[in-house]
């Protein structure tokens, strides 16, 4: 792991001031703006990416552990593989923003504020966890993320208006 930290601190340190990166144009479909085909990236948000991607891959590998000694119980499906894909939407969204995913959630919730303490703790079915210890791996939660769901498509909305509807109370209380 250090190894690869050198490699790609080496390669930032590189970056000085702000990194372009461009990419072609999409097919709208229909639409009248694209996503932007340029980006620019500096060294500390670089680094701050890697160190979140980093963070979720050691909690996984920490989470298969625990579901190997069978300390957590029932499904427990890992993110390993794909800490970019929480890290990278993270960066493009805004706190404020809702965010609805499907299992292997646990990147995400760590992405959207969510401790690690409490995410393992709901994954070994403890009270301080995001849902108290009764979701498990496949329902994960934090403030504007909707995540945890084990039914294929279970997230893609119905109607438009799913989208604007929004439940107001805290899923805290």
């Amino acid at each position: 792991m250090k190894t690869m930290l050198a490699i790609i601190s080496n390669a930032l340190c590189r970056i000085t001031g702000k990194n372009a990166v461009s990419g072609s144009r999409c097919d709208l479909h229909g639409l009248e703006a694209g996503p932007p085909v340029r980006a620019e990236l500096t060294r500390e948000q670089g680094l701050q990416y890697y160190r979140t991607m980093q963070t979720v891959r050691r909690m996984e590998l920490k989470a298969d552990q625990l579901y190997k000694q069978k300390i957590i119980r029932g499904f427990c499906h890992l993110y390993d593989g794909q800490e970019a894909c929480a890290a990278g939407i993270e960066a493009a969204i805004n706190p404020s923003d809702h965010l609805i995913t499907a299992y292997r959630a646990h990147g995400f919730t760590f992405t959207r504020g969510v401790p690690i303490k409490e995410i393992l703790a709901e994954l070994t079915g403890r009270k301080g966890g995001v849902a108290k210890g009764k979701g498990g791996s496949m329902h994960m939660y934090a403030p504007h993320f909707y995540g945890g769901n084990g039914i294929v498509g279970a997230q893609v909305t119905r109607k438009p208006v799913d989208c604007i509807k929004v439940p107001t109370t805290s899923i805290h209380s």
